[in-house]
């Protein structure tokens, strides 16, 4: 009987084991079709979010491409503006060109024999400018075409007109001014003109020849325009010595030995002060002075004529 009651145990004891491992591999197969399930659902609903920012790569790797192009572009563009001023910065002066602009810049600020002090001024180095002597000026105004300039640095008349000048230039298609240096180094005994003085009685004589008999041909072909030579007495009476004087600044246009432009001086309303000192132009005295230079390299480069035009 005893063992009879130990076998119906263990076969019970069977009964459940068997019992749990049946029970136990159904759970984990549900659990695991049911995830797998739920990671295929979310598989889906996450491909397009996966999409969208394989978008948004592009759109930055394209803008940062246009960026970069606008950048080397840039770069481009400003390199081009450099090495275009750097080409104008490379003009070559002529030798005369390099002779005029230190002749005028040299002695600013310097201080005249006469104690005033020279206005300081800025020459351009393509400043056009031709040396030329008093008698090719003389042979110019006979039968030559050119435009001349009568004048020195010291002047301070010629230091006003100068820059202002050459502005004119600078806005017309004139290649070649051509210059005439009256009083090389500002020294008298340089200077190619005659002086006169006064006498005791008030008479005038000749205290200096003129440099050439070319100066006089110059009077001679200008005669119409110039001013007449005037001194002063002590006691401010003027006395006029019968001939014409070439004053500076002085520029003459001429076509074919026939004269079609010609300005002396600066303006009319500039004067001297008490001190004999020559004032800075103003911007209006500036502006009707390039207007009156303008006018002249007009005239001389206009190729239109008159059958009754001198000079054509």
């Amino acid at each position: 009987m005893v063992k009879q009651t130990k076998t119906n145990k263990k076969t019970k004891e069977t009964k459940t084991s068997a019992k749990k491992t049946k029970k136990t591999p159904i759970a984990p197969k549900e659990t695991k079709t049911k995830s797998a399930v739920k990671k295929v659902k979310e598989t889906k609903k996450k491909a397009p979010t996966i999409v969208q920012e394989e978008n948004n790569y592009a759109r930055t790797l394209i803008a940062g491409v246009l960026i970069i192009i606008i950048f080397i572009g840039g770069f481009i563009a400003v390199k081009y503006r450099e090495n275009l001023l750097l080409n104008e910065e490379k003009y070559v002066a002529t030798a005369d060109e390099k002779k005029f602009k230190e002749e005028y810049e040299s002695i600013n600020d310097t201080t005249r024999s006469n104690g005033i002090k020279n206005k300081k001024i800025s020459i351009i180095e393509d400043n056009n400018i031709k040396y030329i002597t008093i008698d090719e000026a003389a042979t110019m105004l006979d039968s030559g075409s050119g435009i001349i300039y009568f004048g020195f640095s010291a002047c301070p008349w010629s230091r006003n007109a100068v820059p202002v000048l050459l502005k004119a230039m600078q806005s017309s298609e004139l290649d070649t001014i051509y210059y005439v240096n009256i009083r090389p180094e500002d020294k008298i005994d340089n200077d190619i003109r005659d002086f006169y003085i006064l006498n005791s009685k008030n008479k005038a004589r000749k205290s200096k020849e003129a440099a050439s008999e070319s100066y006089y041909n110059v009077l001679l072909a200008l005669a119409n325009e110039l001013e007449d030579y005037i001194l002063t007495t002590e006691k401010g009476k003027e006395v006029n010595i019968g001939e014409k004087r070439l004053n500076t600044p002085t520029v003459a246009a001429v076509k074919n030995g026939v004269l079609v432009g010609f300005h002396e001086g600066t303006v009319k309303d500039a004067k001297e002060d008490e001190d004999g000192k020559v004032p800075d132009l103003t911007k209006d005295q500036e502006n009707e002075l390039l207007n009156t230079y303008s006018n002249i390299i007009s005239k001389y480069l206009d190729d239109t004529c008159e059958e009754d035009q001198e000079g054509c």
